[in-house]
């Protein structure tokens, strides 16, 4: 498995980065959180930039591959 990156802008909250990601991929990867290296499943998609990004829980900042 591969270690993700941030994504930029950096999202301060759960919903703003849900709003923005709003599809749900069924078929996600899972990356390591770049700072705490948790399984990050990288579940949402971005319907205008087409990227895929996911959450960390623990660090509370969105990832993608």
């Amino acid at each position: 498995m591969k270690i993700g990156t941030w994504l930029m802008p950096r999202y301060t909250d759960r919903s703003v980065f849900e709003k923005d990601f709003a599809l749900v991929d069924m078929n996600a990867m899972e990356v390591y959180c770049p700072a705490c290296k948790a399984i990050v499943r990288l579940g949402r998609k971005s319907a205008h930039t087409g990227k895929i990004g996911g959450w960390c829980v623990k660090c509370s900042r969105p990832v993608a591959a």
